[in-house]
This record gives C-alpha cells, structure tokens and sequence, in this order.
C-alpha cells in the first residue's frame, strides 16, 4: 500500500487531486491536509511515500526537517513560475515541481512512476498456501507493463460494497473449496483471483454458489466479476486493468450479483457539461419549484442507464455540473449558508465517492426538494419587504426575455404604477433599469467564469439577440462583452 499524503490550502483542490488518484491507482492509502498544524501531524503519523505539496500552504521549518528525515517523493505544486519558486522548491528536495495548470496526466503519471519503482523494490507475495502457485504470477505483475501472457489464466474479482469488510473477505476466499486454487491479490477495494483455465467448469455458477455463501455467513454486499474474455495477446496488467474496469459496472447495477464478461468493457460517451439549453431548464425548475421537473430530469438521465454504459467519471462531472447549477441558485436567492453550506458540501463528496448512481440521485433530490420548499416559504412570507420581494422574483426569473413590469405587480398583488413608483423611490432607478443592472451583473459573471460563447451569454441573461446585449453591455460596463472577458 503506497501512502500519500496532499498538503493544499484549498480544500476543493485537494480533494479534487485526491479524487483524481483514487480514480486512477488502487493501492494508495491518502490522506488530505488544508495547513502547516495539520500538514505536520499527517508527516509524522502517516510518514508518507508520496507528498504533494502547494507551496502556497506556506514552508514551515517543522515541515522542512520532516521532509529531510522521512525523504518522502516530493511533488511540488505551484501558481508561480519563477526562478525565486523553483530554488524553494529545489531546497525542500521536490524531485518534480507541476505549475498550475498542469494536466491530470502530468500529475498521474509523475504518481505512477514511483509506484512502478516502488513495486519494482518489494518483493513478491501471495497468501494463498499453495507454494508452487506463489511463483506463477506475483503482485509486481498486476501493476507492471512488461509482464507475462495472461491466458491460462481466468481473472475473477470479488469487490465488497464496503472496503473494510475486505479482510473477512479475503479470509473467506482464502478457506473457500474451489475447484482449482487460486492466486490470490488483496487489494485497497477488492480482491483479484487467478483460475488457472479447467474446461466443464460453469464460472457463473460457481460465482452464483460462492455469493450465497457469503451473505449466508456475512449478509453483506459483494459484487463478484468474471472476467471471461478470450484474448491470447493479454497481458497480466493489461487483463488486470480490463477487470477494474469491468468492475465499475456496480456503479449502475448494484451489488449482491454475478457480472460475467465475454469481452472487454468500452464506454458510451456522454458530454459531461450541460448544455445552455439544459442550464436554462435547470434554472427553470429551480426558480419555479418544479421539483416534479427535477425529480423527471434526474430519473430519467441517470436512473435508466442501459448497456453500453457511460464512463462513470464523466457521469460525476455531469452531476457536479448539475450542482453547480443548484450553487448559483442558492447564491441567487441568497439561502442562509449556515442551515445549508455544509450538506451542499456532503453532497459534493456523495456525487464524487458515493459507489451507487441511485443513492446519488436520492440524496440529489432530497437535498434540491428541501432547498425549494425553503426559497418559496420565505417567498411567502409576507414580512418582506414589498420591494424586496419585487427584486427576489427579477433574481428568480431575469433570465426570461419576457420578463416585465407586469410580471412582478402580478407576482406582489399591486398595480404595476405603484411598483414603477416604489422602485424610483426606493432604489432611485426605474424597473427597467434595475433589470438591466441584473442582467449585466449575471452576464459579467458568466464571462469570467465561463467559455460561453457571448451569444449564449446574451440568450442566458434575458437578451434577445447578441447584438442588443453587445450595445446594452458596452452602454452600462463601458466596454464591449469580448474586451472585458479579455481583460478580466
């Protein structure tokens, strides 16, 4: 097990990193600090292999002497690329420095080079007693490039839905009567056995008999998966890797089966953004409390999902787009961070680490249904300010080209003359042009947020042509929607 520790002041960031090894490598322990105390306490508790580090957290002098004892694998991070960052960088020891941004790959790959060295170093071992097996194939195999042919050999994976059950697993495993004995490879989520190929034997079944066992004793649930493809030309990594593949599959299906493949595993592509037209549908939901919308849209995008499925990490970056939709409607509405901030925070890691597509939409719903309902009682709360619930429902619905002065006396129970007056006297600007203000102020954030094409922008803001927005945008800004995404 490598360990590795993340040293980053911005917390999104680390668990982002963290989420991009735990994706990739299996057998890495990791764990995340956001400043110099915590930093210091994971060096000396954990004593890492790997330490990735942004310099922006700051160089405490404890860090620095802990860094020279342990001698970990130094991978520093960094915004600024000068010669003043790299000396620093150099003093700590750092075998690579990354400046931001740097590609996924970069950082995977700079990861995936010490553990090949690593495994390199460690010796083979296998738990199963039979020692002439032991030699047949060790761990270095699994992980290596250049390693032997896997065809006599059937790759079966047995992968609990809760990791810590994997010791009593493994022992299981270890007294189960097969009929062949296999190679066994504990690993951080599952337990990969290797069969070496016996005709007349009904693999499947043998799953099927072995899962009844196991919840016969333990009740819990496993997924296991055979990998039964027939290809001469594989490797041992290369069928290894193929089968953590096959095994994501749960993601979709659950567990407390027996999934049998016959061939390798592709992905379906998906686009992992929402479209403009997805994102304004969204915000319709949102600020009409559609919530049988929202129940309608999540249901059928990710609770349908069929073979040939889509890659589940371009899944969780549609649904973390789906909640950077909700983020901007509760910044809209202006919801009490308090009563909300942290379970929008819990959902953030459900969509990243939850192993079940269907308790992520669970909690998606739950979470978005509560937020509604709480917008529109206060809504109704009749203690507000009369021209503060006039501009709350222009938050809410700004976006509409339609929009109009009747919409909101409607919205409040008055007469739209009153309104037009209560909006010059309260806010010293017409309706019109606190509407406009609105607008601006959203399109601004969408240019420096996001690579909308100004087109779009204008279409999201309640503009209805690109031209108009341009001459509005430029009247109100002082300059033109393209120079200002330049500059900002």
């Amino acid at each position: 097990m490598i360990k590795i520790v993340i040293a980053d002041h911005d917390e999104f960031e680390a668990k982002g990193i963290q989420w991009l090894i735990e994706s990739s490598i299996s057998n890495a322990d990791i764990n995340v600090a956001t400043d110099l105390n915590n930093t210091v306490t994971l060096l000396e508790h954990e004593r890492p292999d790997i330490f990735i580090y942004d310099m922006n957290i700051g160089s405490g002098e404890s860090v620095v002497k802990l860094l020279k004892i342990m001698e970990p694998v130094l991978i520093c991070i960094t915004m600024e690329a000068t010669y003043e960052t790299a000396k620093k960088a150099i003093d700590m020891g750092a075998n690579c420095l990354l400046i931001k941004p740097f590609s996924p790959q970069e950082l995977l790959k700079q990861v995936n080079n010490f553990i090949r060295k690593h495994l390199q170093k460690q010796k083979s071992s296998s738990l199963h007693p039979n020692s002439s097996l032991k030699q047949e194939v060790i761990y270095e195999e699994l992980f290596m490039e250049e390693s032997k042919n896997a065809n006599p050999y059937l790759f079966i994976a047995f992968q609990p839905e809760k990791p810590f059950y994997l010791p009593k697993l493994n022992e299981f495993i270890k007294e189960y009567i097969f009929p062949v004995s296999p190679i066994i490879f504990p690993l951080s989520d599952m337990s990969i056995c290797l069969f070496r190929r016996i005709k007349d034997i009904d693999w499947e079944e043998l799953g099927k008999r072995f899962l009844h066992d196991w919840e016969q004793q333990e009740g819990e649930p496993i997924c296991i998966i055979i990998n039964h493809e027939d290809d001469a030309d594989l490797t041992i990594h290369e069928k290894y890797i193929r089968t953590r593949k096959m095994s994501e599959v749960t993601f979709f299906v659950g567990y407390r089966r027996v999934l049998l493949f016959q061939k390798s595993l592709e992905w379906d592509f998906i686009d992992p953004f929402l479209t403009p037209e997805e994102q304004r549908q969204w915000m319709s939901f949102l600020n009409e409390g559609d919530k049988e919308g929202i129940s309608n849209f999540l249901t059928s995008e990710f609770l349908h999902i069929t073979s040939p499925y889509p890659d589940p990490g371009l899944l969780r970056i549609r649904l973390t787009s789906i909640l950077a939709q909700i983020r901007r409607y509760m910044k809209s509405v202006h919801v009490d961070a308090n009563q909300y901030e942290q379970e929008y925070l819990d959902i953030f890691d459900t969509i990243l680490y939850e192993p079940l597509i269907y308790r992520i939409v669970q909690k998606l719903l739950i979470f978005t249904s509560k937020l509604v309902d709480s917008v529109f009682d206060r809504m109704r709360n009749q203690h507000m300010e009369l021209i503060d619930r006039c501009i709350h429902f222009m938050e809410l619905h700004y976006w509409k080209a339609s929009l109009d002065l009747g919409n909101v006396a409607e919205f409040v129970g008055r007469n739209p003359t009153y309104i037009s007056h209560l909006f010059v006297e309260k806010t010293s600007k017409t309706f019109r042009e606190s509407l406009t203000l609105l607008r601006i102020r959203e399109a601004k954030r969408l240019l420096d947020e996001t690579e909308l094409a100004i087109k779009e922008i204008a279409l999201l803001t309640g503009f209805q042509n690109q031209h108009y927005f341009s001459r509005v945008f430029k009247k109100v800004v002082g300059k033109a929607p393209k120079q200002y995404r330049i500059e900002h």
